[in-house]
């Protein structure tokens, strides 16, 4: 065999046996809802806020849809990185995506990663962003670690 056709044929073995960095969230693994819908209730508890669980004033703007290229984008980044500002995230995007993986442990701290997105979600300022009042599904999915088609069962949110 030919000396470069053997070198070619080992540096395709070697890229092969490398696992591809995932780069963005897998959706199956995120709720189809939060709980609340952003701009439900508008001024009905508190003049210039929304209405979220338990009748609790948040922002209008909370929660994002869980599918939206926005909300997405900023928790493939917290979990790429590790961190959002200087809080560590609890789970890697490599074990975030894992759909396979539906344990009570992973679906908490999948829920925790979610709700560090959503607390700090303008990015700017640490703790600006929606409330967990935004997201009493991603609370519920914290507390007892079921998957969302699980905590559907469990009744009504807001």
């Amino acid at each position: 065999m030919h000396p470069l056709s053997l070198l070619a044929l080992l540096a395709a073995t070697a890229s092969a046996a490398v696992a591809p960095r995932q780069n963005a969230v897998n959706p199956a693994v995120v709720p189809q809802s939060f709980g609340v819908t952003a701009g439900q209730g508008r001024d009905k508890v508190q003049v210039g806020s929304c209405t979220g669980a338990n009748n609790k004033p948040i922002p209008c703007f909370c929660p994002p849809a869980p599918h939206s290229p926005e909300f997405l984008s900023k928790l493939s980044k917290a979990l790429r990185d590790g961190f959002i500002f200087s809080i560590p995230v609890p789970i890697s995007l490599e074990k975030f995506n894992d759909a396979s993986d539906m344990s009570v442990e992973t679906q908490k701290l999948r829920a925790t990663a979610m709700i560090q997105v959503l607390q700090n979600f303008n990015l700017t300022t640490q703790g600006v962003g929606c409330p967990g009042a935004s997201a009493p599904v991603l609370l519920k999915m914290q507390q007892t670690g079921l998957a969302t088609r699980d905590l559907a069962e469990l009744g009504n949110w807001a």
